[in-house]
C-alpha cells in the first residue's frame, strides 16, 4: 500500500457553520481535543514521514492539500512557511505539489499573490447562486456566505494565472435548480469545479433518502446538468470532474476518486495534531469512527495504512457487497463512496445510499457516449445500452449464479464491529 495525496487539517476551526459539514455537524465531535493549528514539531514529523514514504515507495511527485476546518485561518505567513519548509527538505527527494481548499472568505490581494507565488492550486467551496447556497453554507451567527466568498474568487480570478489553477467545489441541493447551478458556474468565468454528492449514511441519510432510498432525485439533477454540459462546445464549456471520471471509466480508463472508479484511493488525512487517519468523510459515520491511533510522532505512512479502516478505503472499490460485486457497472461506479455505505446494522456490507442514483446517471451517460459512436462499431464491438432496470436484471442474475461462499474479511470486521 502506497499513498501519493494527503489532506493535512492544518487548521481544526472553521469561521463557518455549514449545516451539512462531515467535520462539525454529522456527529463527529473529536475536532474539540484538536490544537487549533498545527504546531511547527508536527508539520516538520509530517513532511519527515512523507518524504521517508516517497523514498521507499520510488514517488517522484507527491500533493499535499491544505485542509482544515478553514486553512487560511493559520494565517498567511504560516502557510507561507509550511510550504518553504516543504520545499526546502524534500529538495531533490521529492517534489511536492500543493493544494488549498478553502471557503475564500478570507482570500485578499495580499494573500491571492502569496499563493500564486508559492505555486498553490486552489479550490473554493460554494454551492450555488446566492439564495441556494446561503441555505447551508452560513456563518456561525447564521448569516449567508454568498457574498464575502464571491469577493474572495473575483480577487483570485484578477490574476490570470488563476484562470487555470482554481476550482469550484459545489454540494448538490435537490431543492435548486440544476441548470442555474451549473450557470453559475459558467457566470463567474471558471474553468471548471465539481457537484458532490452530500455525505450520508443508512443511520442518517441525505436530504431526499430519508423515507426511500430506492428514488433517483441526485441522478435527475445531475443528468439535467450533463445534457446541457455534454450538447455543449467541448473546447469551451468548463470541466466538470464528476461527468469527466464517468465518462473516462466508461471510455475504458481506471479512476481514482472516493465516489467512483476502479483504482486504490491513495489518499490519507493527517490531522492537526498529527493524528494518521482514512478519509475525512468517514467521520460522518459516527463519533470518533476514524481514530486509530496512529501519530506522525512515532508511527510511520505505512505503519498507519496498516489499519482495517486504512485499508478498506485504499481497496474499497474492490471490497464489495454481494450486490455490487453482482453489477455490471462496478468498474465504473466502484461500490460509490465507502462512507455513504455505512450502517450500524451491517458495517460496510451495503451498497451506496446513492445506488439507486450512480446506476441512473452512469447509464444515462454510457447511452449518450453510445449514441454519438458508428452504429457499424456499436454492432461490431457488441456494445449494449443499458438502462437502470437492465442493470438490475443482469445484477440478480449474477447473485442466481453465484453459488460460492464468499466473505471479505474487512467487511466482516466492520460488520461485527458496528
Amino acid at each position: 500500500m502506497e499513498i501519493k495525496i494527503v489532506v493535512l487539517k492544518i487548521a481544526s476551526r472553521c469561521n463557518l457553520n455549514c449545516s451539512y459539514c462531515y467535520m462539525y455537524n454529522l456527529g463527529d465531535k473529536t475536532y474539540k481535543n484538536q490544537p487549533k493549528v498545527m504546531s511547527k514539531e508536527t508539520i516538520e514529523n509530517i513532511y519527515n514521514r512523507i518524504i521517508e514514504h516517497c523514498e521507499e515507495h520510488k514517488i517522484k511527485n507527491f500533493g499535499i492539500i491544505l485542509h482544515g476546518g478553514e486553512p487560511l485561518l493559520a494565517g498567511q505567513k504560516y502557510i507561507e512557511d509550511f510550504v518553504n519548509t516543504g520545499r526546502k527538505l524534500s529538495e531533490g527527494k521529492v517534489n511536492f505539489r500543493y493544494g488549498l481548499q478553502t471557503n475564500g472568505i478570507l482570500i485578499n490581494e495580499e494573500i491571492a499573490n502569496s499563493l500564486e507565488k508559492l505555486r498553490v492550486h486552489i479550490g473554493v467551496s460554494l454551492d450555488g447562486p446566492k439564495e441556494v447556497n446561503d441555505k447551508h453554507r452560513f456563518y456561525h451567527n447564521g448569516k449567508g456566505s454568498y457574498d464575502d466568498v464571491i469577493k474572495g474568487i473575483n480577487v483570485l480570478l484578477k490574476n490570470n494565472s488563476y484562470k487555470d489553477r482554481l476550482g469550484l467545489l459545489s454540494v448538490m441541493n435537490i431543492e435548486s435548480d440544476p441548470i442555474k447551478a451549473y450557470n453559475h458556474i459558467k457566470d463567474l468565468n471558471l474553468n471548471g469545479g465539481d457537484f458532490l454528492f452530500p455525505y450520508g449514511t443508512y443511520d442518517n441519510p441525505p436530504l431526499g433518502k430519508t423515507e426511500n432510498t430506492e428514488n433517483t432525485h441526485y441522478a435527475d439533477w445531475l443528468i439535467k446538468i450533463f445534457d446541457t454540459w455534454y450538447n455543449e462546445n467541448e473546447e469551451t464549456r468548463p470541466s466538470i470532474r464528476l461527468f469527466k471520471d464517468i465518462t473516462a471509466s466508461i471510455l475504458g480508463n481506471d479512476i481514482m476518486a472516493d465516489y467512483l472508479g476502479n483504482k486504490n484511493n491513495e489518499v490519507l488525512v493527517i490531522e492537526t495534531d498529527g493524528s494518521m487517519e482514512a478519509v475525512d468523510g468517514l467521520k460522518s459515520c459516527g463519533n470518533g469512527f476514524t481514530k486509530t491511533g496512529a501519530n506522525v510522532s512515532s508511527f510511520s505512512i505505512n505503519q498507519a495504512l496498516d489499519t482495517p479502516l486504512a485499508k478498506l478505503y485504499h481497496y474499497s472499490h474492490k471490497h464489495l457487497c454481494k450486490k455490487c460485486r453482482s453489477c455490471p457497472i462496478n468498474e465504473t461506479c466502484g461500490g460509490g463512496d465507502l462512507a455513504n455505505r455505512y450502517s450500524t446494522k451491517n458495517g460496510f456490507d451495503n451498497p451506496s445510499i446513492y445506488c439507486s442514483d450512480l446506476e441512473k446517471l452512469i447509464s444515462h451517460i454510457q447511452n449518450k457516449i453510445i449514441d454519438r459512436l458508428p452504429e457499424q462499431l456499436i454492432e461490431e464491438a457488441e456494445i449494449e445500452r443499458l438502462i437502470p432496470s437492465k442493470i438490475q436484471e443482469i445484477r440478480n442474475q449474477n447473485i442466481i449464479k453465484d453459488n460460492t461462499v464468499y466473505e471479505d474479511e474487512l467487511l466482516s470486521y466492520f460488520y461485527a464491529k458496528a
